[in-house]
């Protein structure tokens, strides 16, 4: 599935504030400065494409599942951050390699959204699953995945990530080895989160049995809201597991 076609199925319903005191928090103006910064430099680094050549040797890349079906495309990349400390704004290469070692790049054109080339985050000594999915199919090949170093730092002091609590509400099955999944989002820390991108994916043991993705264009501290996530592929009777990495930090 494009990129483009995945957004235009993604709906968001109207944020909720939670009660408690989360909802109470204000930005302050150096945060939400910080924010826009961060926002304009994702935004110019679309413009150009990502080919990481070299891997970062503190990101483990444990499992790299791709799925294809003939309506494209998914892959399903796990990974580790070995580090002591937080990482964010990674970029990531997906692709193929095949004969007399010709690589093929799937995610490698530009103009893509900022979170089909990049890692929003990844917690020091976590792990975390990105999913790209596309409707065109992909060559022939074994598949790939390389991450490079992070392109933006994490401000000193941040030790921990902001918690995103996504879960699902339902899933619908379209035919065509096409499905959905409803999914709820909150927003439990006291950082408002732009530009959310929430991975979503199924598995039968080590086989990826539907992926996809799609864009929540802001979240403020303590709301929630409901996304619907268009798969790849169809989950069957295996749960759909969802990541929703924290993209401010501070």
């Amino acid at each position: 599935m494009r990129s483009a076609d995945v957004r235009r199925y993604a709906t968001a319903a109207v944020l909720v504030p939670l009660a408690g005191g989360l909802a109470g928090c204000v930005e302050t103006t150096q945060q939400k400065n910080a924010r826009v910064d961060l926002q304009d430099r994702r935004i110019f680094a679309t413009r150009e494409s990502v080919h990481v050549r070299r891997q970062d040797p503190n990101i483990a890349v444990r499992r790299v599942r791709m799925l294809r079906s003939r309506s494209g495309v998914a892959v399903a990349v796990t990974l580790r951050n070995e580090g002591s400390t937080p990482v964010s704004d990674l970029p990531i290469s997906v692709g193929v390699s095949g004969r007399r070692r010709r690589t093929s790049y799937l995610n490698g054109a530009p103009e893509l959204p900022y979170f089909q080339t990049h890692i929003a985050a990844v917690a020091a000594k976590g792990e975390s699953t990105w999913v790209f999915s596309r409707r065109r199919p992909a060559p022939s090949g074994r598949p790939f995945a390389r991450v490079g170093a992070p392109e933006i730092g994490v401000a000193k002091g941040v030790s921990g990530l902001p918690a995103i609590v996504a879960k699902v509400t339902s899933v619908s099955r379209r035919g065509h080895s096409r499905a959905g999944t409803l999914a709820e989002i909150v927003n439990s820390s006291s950082i408002s989160q732009p530009e959310l991108e929430v991975y979503a994916y199924a598995l039968a043991g080590s086989r990826l049995l539907a992926a996809g993705s799609a864009p929540l264009r802001s979240l403020e501290s303590g709301a929630r809201s409901t996304l619907e996530i268009p798969l790849l592929g169809d989950p069957g009777s295996s749960p759909v597991q969802l990541q929703a990495p924290p993209t401010n930090l501070q």
